[in-house]
């Protein structure tokens, strides 16, 4: 960048926002990121270049303050979890429609052009879509191409590395479990990773010829793998077998039913498997231009081991076992 840029990073403070920043960083941005409790994105500080505000993004009010002045905005909201709703439940709704909305409508009003939004891969497989996460990123990815803005759609699969939720759960998950029940077992993935996709934001944005300008992009690494054969990895990663089954939709929708009223951030519901009924990989969409992409079967590995692995003394007790 030849002169210091502004971004405001929505969702900054998140798994593929801290990767962001620290890319954005690296460029010489000069970056804001709100976050409802400056605790929550303490991690953030030592990064030179960015400035971390309290902050509603919600308030329309607050919103236009935060937008105002900046050169780009990256819209990095998103939930995995909603109550139950037709199209959509109203947690979808609030951050994935209604947030799109109030802030293209902001950046309008304060002349902010260029936007950088996050959807997901496997909008615009099926109309309409099966699961009311899927419903409600079709309809965001509407509202910014209608906006007017010089707008980039890009669509990651599963993302994972070192702090992701879904790798590491499951990594976690064999580790406890000698059996391991599995909706969507057949649903293949194509997992990207968080560097990947951060390395796509950043390029968006430093694009001298404005080739990414009203383009939508497939973010997907090289490796196409069914769930059962991602948590077969992991649990290799970290040293076990566990017999993983797969369940019929009826029994993978009742586990997600039992999930939902668990205390907290359910690990699956009924949208997640109604989510899992297409493929997560890429179709006709285009792949995003990186020189390269991570794969999954070499990336992750080594993070899982080095966190749910055998300890030092665990190998040490075998060591002695195996001589006596």
């Amino acid at each position: 960048m030849s002169k210091p840029f502004k971004v405001l990073v929505i969702g900054g403070a998140g798994f593929i926002g801290q990767a962001v920043c620290n890319q954005l960083a690296r460029a010489g941005a000069q970056i804001t990121v709100p976050t409802r409790r400056l605790a929550h994105a303490k991690h953030l500080l030592t990064l030179p270049t960015c400035r971390v505000v309290q902050a509603n993004i919600h308030d329309r009010a607050a919103l236009g303050r935060l937008v105002a002045g900046q050169d780009a905005v990256v819209n990095l909201l998103g939930v995995l979890h909603s109550r139950r709703g037709k199209p959509y439940g109203q947690e979808f709704r609030t951050n994935h429609v209604e947030f799109p909305k109030a802030l293209t409508t902001s950046m309008i009003q304060h002349r902010v052009k260029r936007l950088v939004h996050i959807s997901a891969l496997g909008v615009g497989v099926q109309n309409p879509a099966p699961s009311m996460y899927l419903r409600s990123k079709t309809d965001g990815e509407a509202i910014v191409k209608d906006s007017g803005l010089a707008w980039t759609i890009l669509r990651p699969s599963v993302v994972f590395g070192p702090d992701d939720r879904f790798l590491n759960l499951f990594a976690g998950l064999t580790k406890l479990f000698p059996v391991i029940p599995l909706a969507g077992a057949n649903t293949r993935f194509q997992p990207v990773s968080v560097s990947d996709v951060a390395a796509a934001v950043v390029s968006s944005l430093t694009d001298k010829n404005r080739d990414t300008v009203h383009n939508t992009y497939d973010l997907a690494g090289p490796d196409v793998l069914t769930l059962k054969e991602l948590v077969a990895m992991c649990g290799k990663a970290v040293g076990v077998s566990p017999w993983i089954v797969g369940l019929p939709v009826p029994a993978a929708k009742a586990q997600g039913f039992l999930m939902e009223l668990a205390p907290g951030a359910p690990l699956m519901s009924r949208d997640n498997v109604d989510s899992m009924r297409i493929d997560n990989v890429r179709t006709a969409g285009q792949l995003f231009p990186l020189a390269h992409y991570d794969s999954v079967r070499v990336s992750a590995p080594p993070y899982l081991a080095a966190r749910f692995g055998p300890s030092e003394l665990d190998q040490y007790r075998n060591r002695r076992q195996s001589t006596d």
